[in-house]
Order: structure tokens, then C-alpha cells, then sequence
């Protein structure tokens, strides 16, 4: 829209002139309004506001009938203080010309008859004044409106940091704290003291509640933040914190990352508990047939790879369907949970018994190193279960039979491996029980 220059004279030929002159330099830019008198131009500035119109500049005579030039200047000024003013005076009185400065922030006064040129330049020179303020407050603005919708953005985004389950922490390129949620505290059970500390003692704090090796590799990862990461995090309290690294990046440069982190312990502890039940024996906790798979695989692989023995044991109680008949299944389950733990205590860590079914159970020997090693491993087996078993008010004995295989003599694969050893506890069970035996060809025959 098309802003106003007011022309204000009440003589009309110096007005019509004054006019012309306007329109001939400036008519292109801006409408050009004349007024007679004081009180008309007020008028006419009340009907330009109402239209939503600017009114960039007003030019005055300073000796006019009814109100005077200087005097509709300062209430001009008063109504409309951002328009500027130029007064027109045939005869300047240095004391009237400076009140009208101060009072009406007077932009300039030319003195009558006006020299064209003088006047169109002055005039043109004011018109960039108002421009400028007028680009300045469309400025000032946008600025103010972008800062409103940056506000309001920054409110959403604050809310939706609060509202979110995970812990969030947004950090620059530089590896300072740019923002975080009340979660990120939670999830860290940092004091309320963290908010004010700088982003370094900030960081130190989370190493500080970490395990060694996690603080080792999370400082590896707030080094090396350019590139996107999931994994979790152990607290010397022993909970769990999972963790999410999102690089943020602006025109191709990285900007900062954004750090999501939750605690996952009874998420965790969940997995491991179903994952057990999935590999482990529900009465006796021993690994079952799946897991010794595994580790039977495992230990060929290595066997093979490194040139080493190793051994495989069936193991089965002595007449343990008699115990079951005699005295029921509830008393059999506590003789096999006995008998585990003694034989569980023969065995070296890198061992691994499990149970195959029923009362029979299979040994993994991984490192030995020659047949000797396994015949002290099965004796000590047989001699560990001589003694008897106080169950409540029974007391049982119960003796074991075993079956020996050794990887690669009697076999270079699982399924060979245990067939053998199976054949030899058949043999140790028909020489006598409470023994163990080799596999070997003419046994097998």
C-alpha cells in the first residue's frame, strides 16, 4: 500500500504549486493529499490512519489563519510521532522554528519562496528516512514474530522432551550441554546440583556411576559423535542403561548429537531369565540338551582349529527307577538335585555338564590333555556320589555309571562323539555298574 504526503498551506496557489511540484517528483512512490488548514490536515491524517494508510511526511506553512503552523506541528507530532515534518516559513523566528524542533521533532524548515531543487532534495532525503524506519519496523517485525514462533517452537519442544519416557541429552559440536529433559537426571539418579554444574562436570558425573570399561567406552563415543550408535551402558549399582546416539547435521556439517538413554535392568533381567529357562534344566538349573549343542559345536570348532583332545561323558545313576517306585517321583527329584551339586564340584570351570533326560546327564572335558586327565575327572565323579544322601528321613546310596569318548580318537563329530560314549556307559553298565569305560571298537562290536 502506498504511503501519504500531506501538503498543508492556506494559501491555495502556494498549495496548488507545492502540490504539483510533489507529484511531479514523487507522485510515482506516493499519493499526494492537501489540506487548507491545521484542523483539515488533522482530519485527514484521522482518515488515513482509519484506512490503514502511512503518512510519511506532512510539509506546513508556519503563518496560517486559525491554527498556526508550529502549533498543528506539536499536536500532529503528539498523534503521529512517526511522521516526519518539514515546515515551510517566510519569515523564520529562530525562537518559534526552535520550539517547533523540540516539540514536534521538527525534520526540517525551509524558508519561503522555496528553491525547487532545495525543496525536491530535502523532501527526497526525508522520503529515505521514513523508508528506512519503515524497513527497520517490517524488520523489527518479522524478527518479533520469528521470535514468538521460535518461542512457541521451543515450548513444544521443551514439553515434548518432558513428555517422553527416555532421557534426553542434546549436546553442540563442541560436546557442550545444549539441552535435557528432567528424565535424563532420573534415568542417571543425578543430584538436582548436576543442573547448574558445566558440561564437563556434567559428563564426569555420568562417568563417575559407571563401570570401568562402560565409562571407557562412552567417553569413546562422546569422541567420536559423528557417528550414529546404539548399545548399552552397566552402572556400578548394577542397572542397565541402553542408549541412543543421533549425529545431527546442518548443509552437511555436523551441528551436535542427541543422546536418548533408558534404563532397561528389569527389561534385561527379563531377557536373561527367559533366555536361561530357554537353555537350562527346570528342575536341576543345568544346561539341557540345546545349550550342550552349542558348546559341543564350540568346543570341536576349537579342538580342530587348535589340535587339542578333548572328552565326552555319559553319566547315569544306578537303579534310580527303583528309588522313583519305591519312594515316588518328588524324592527322586531331590536325589538328582543332590547329586548335582556333588558333581558340579568335581568339575573345572571351562567343563560343562548338562542333562540329557530322566537321570542321565552328559560331561564336555574341552582341555585335556591326554586320557589320563578324563579318568581322574570320571573317578572323581563315582567317588563324590559313594556317600549317602539324606533326604528328609530317607537316607539313600546311589552309585553312577559312566561312558567315555575322546574327540579325535574316538570320533571328529558331535553326533559320533556321543554315540560312542553312550555305547561305552552300555559297557560300564555291564560290567558292574559304579565304573566307567572307554569307548572303543571291540566294545562297540
Amino acid at each position: 500500500m502506498r504511503s501519504t504526503i500531506i501538503c498543508v498551506d492556506d494559501e491555495f496557489s502556494i498549495l496548488k504549486s507545492l502540490g504539483a511540484q510533489l507529484k511531479r517528483n514523487f507522485g510515482k512512490s506516493y499519493d499526494i493529499e492537501l489540506a487548507d488548514s491545521g484542523a483539515s490536515a488533522l482530519l485527514l491524517c484521522a482518515e488515513l490512519t482509519e484506512e490503514e494508510k502511512d503518512i510519511a511526511l506532512v510539509i506546513s506553512d508556519q503563518n496560517m489563519i486559525g491554527m498556526a503552523g508550529d502549533e498543528f506541528l506539536i499536536q500532529l507530532h503528539a498523534l503521529y510521532p512517526k511522521t516526519l515534518k518539514i515546515m515551510l516559513t517566510g519569515q523564520a523566528d529562530a525562537d518559534s522554528v526552535g520550539n517547533v524542533v523540540n516539540a514536534a521533532a521538527l525534520y526540517r524548515y525551509i524558508r519561503k519562496p522555496w528553491d525547487e531543487t532545495d525543496l525536491t532534495l530535502t523532501v527526497a532525503e526525508a522520503l529515505h528516512c521514513f523508508e528506512k524506519d519503515q524497513k527497520l519496523a517490517r524488520q523489527n517485525e518479522l524478527l518479533k514474530a520469528t521470535n514468538i514462533r521460535l518461542e512457541s517452537a521451543l515450548a513444544l519442544l521443551r514439553a515434548t522432551l518432558e513428555a517422553t519416557a527416555d532421557g534426553i541429552l542434546v549436546l553442540d559440536s563442541f560436546g557442550d550441554v545444549v539441552s535435557f529433559n528432567q528424565r535424563f537426571f532420573d534415568v542417571w539418579d543425578l543430584s538436582d546440583g548436576a543442573l547448574e554444574s558445566d558440561s564437563q562436570t556434567l559428563i564426569n558425573s555420568m562417568m563417575g556411576v559407571l563401570m570401568e570399561s562402560d565409562a571407557i567406552a562412552l567417553k569413546t563415543q562422546l569422541e567420536q559423535s559423528s557417528i550414529k550408535h546404539q548399545d548399552c551402558l552397566k552402572l556400578e549399582d548394577g542397572r542397565i542403561i541402553e542408549y541412543y546416539l543421533q549425529p545431527q547435521q546442518l548443509i552437511g556439517k555436523n551441528v551436535g548429537t542427541v543422546w536418548s538413554f533408558r534404563d532397561v535392568t528389569q527389561e534385561k533381567l527379563s531377557e536373561a531369565i527367559i533366555t536361561h529357562q530357554a537353555l537350562h534344566d527346570t528342575l536341576t538349573n543345568l544346561p539341557n540338551r540345546i545349550f550342550f549343542d552349542q558348546a559341543f559345536d564350540a568346543a570341536l570348532k576349537d579342538a580342530a582349529a587348535n589340535t587339542k583332545r578333548m572328552a565326552v561323558m555319559f553319566l547315569d545313576l544306578d537303579e534310580f527307577k527303583a528309588v522313583n517306585d519305591q519312594l515316588g517321583h518328588a524324592i527322586g527329584d531331590q536325589l538328582l538335585q543332590n547329586i548335582v551339586q556333588r558333581l558340579s564340584h568335581c568339575l573345572r570351570e571351562a567343563d560343562v555338564i548338562a542333562r540329557w533326560g530322566g537321570d542321565e546327564f552328559v560331561i564336555l572335558l574341552p582341555q585335556i590333555r591326554c586320557r589320563d586327565d578324563a579318568s581322574e575327572v570320571a573317578s572323581r565323579l563315582i567317588e563324590v556320589c559313594q556317600p549317602e544322601f539324606y533326604l528328609g528321613e530317607h537316607r539313600l546310596h546311589t552309585t553312577v555309571s559312566i561312558g567315555i569318548a575322546v574327540y579325535p580318537d574316538d570320533g571328529l563329530e558331535n553326533g559320533t562323539l556321543l554315540q560312542n560314549a553312550d555305547t561305552a556307559l552300555y559297557q560300564a553298565k555291564r560290567s558292574g555298574r559304579n565304573n566307567y569305560q572307554y569307548y572303543s571298537v571291540d566294545v562297540a562290536s
